[in-house]
């Protein structure tokens, strides 16, 4: 059995017999071929193994691609992409992954991985944007240390594209989490003259001071969400927002919550249960008088980031 056979085995599709030839070759022979060969059998079985659903094995396979790949010859910097893919790949399917110990191989992205890319039409982020993506998913629960230690590569990625959604919502987080609140205020403004996600909403009525206008973009959140999984999520936090002062409005968004949830056959929290129970009697108001309170919330909402 000699390397090119195994390659081989690889065009073949029988990667699980590629991974062991290659294995027992390794073993007794360390040469350029038979190590960028192990490397390559070590990722094709990585990919196997997360369409399997084995996560646990697919983890161990990574960090042996990380051993292999100081013994390859990665000029054309295939062998670092691959990396990072999978890398990204793991932090979608484990929580608190350690995406961060993977920087010097996202510090080594071409600037051909900067460049954004089509499928099917669809323009999708470039691979270091993805990068940036998932290193600033859950942002506000960060650590000074943390930031610094992503700061360059998200200072590149804004370079790239300053107007790029997520990079402003990212932007605006780390003006937040050191107090600058009129900076973060001023970039919600802006992303919400053009885009109407929910969570934009939400995360800017925690910055603002004036409750009216709070309640106001909680209700535009409700508005904006199409998709009933996350609706239900909003209408329970407007509910917590008009428990005190609006309580039949509350009764009305929690009756709503609880109505998304059972049809979705999903349980309902604990929590809104307790809110339930603490509503019990309060009639709800109709649903053409919380319209009504939408409307008024829309006017007082685009005055607001108009202004």
């Amino acid at each position: 059995m000699e390397v090119r056979d195994v390659f081989a085995m690889r065009k073949d599709g029988r990667y699980e017999e590629a991974y062991k030839a290659i294995s027992s070759l390794y073993a007794f022979h360390r040469g350029p071929h038979t190590n960028l060969c192990m490397f390559w059998c070590t990722h094709d079985l990585f990919k196997l193994r997360l369409q399997q659903k084995r996560v646990d094995d697919a983890r161990q396979l990574l960090y042996q691609l990380v051993k292999l790949y100081s013994q390859i010859d990665d000029r054309l910097a295939m062998g670092n992409r691959a990396i990072v893919n999978a890398a990204l790949a793991l932090d979608k399917q484990i929580d608190n992954f350690n995406l961060i110990y993977f920087m010097p191989y996202f510090n080594r992205l071409t600037e051909t991985d900067w460049q954004p890319y089509v499928v099917q039409g669809h323009t999708v982020p470039s691979l270091g944007q993805q990068v940036v993506n998932h290193l600033l998913k859950n942002l506000p629960a960060r650590n000074a240390a943390y930031i610094d230690a992503i700061a360059d590569i998200f200072h590149k990625a804004f370079v790239k594209a300053p107007n790029y959604k997520g990079n402003l919502r990212h932007l605006a987080q780390m003006h937040a989490l050191v107090g600058q609140n009129d900076k973060a205020i001023s970039l919600y403004k802006r992303m919400l003259l053009r885009y109407h996600d929910s969570y934009l909403y939400v995360e800017l009525s925690k910055l603002v001071t004036d409750e009216k206008l709070r309640l106001a973009l909680c209700c535009m959140a409700v508005v904006r969400q199409r998709r009933p999984e996350y609706a239900a999520r909003y209408h329970l936090e407007l509910a917590v927002r008009l428990k005190v002062g609006y309580p039949h409005r509350a009764a009305y968004e929690l009756q709503r919550y609880i109505e998304i949830r059972q049809h979705l056959r999903q349980p309902v929290s604990a929590f809104a249960q307790r809110m339930q129970r603490a509503l019990h009697g309060i009639q709800p108001v109709t649903a053409e008088s919380e319209q009504q309170l939408y409307d008024r919330a829309e006017q007082v909402v685009n005055q607001y980031i108009q202004g």
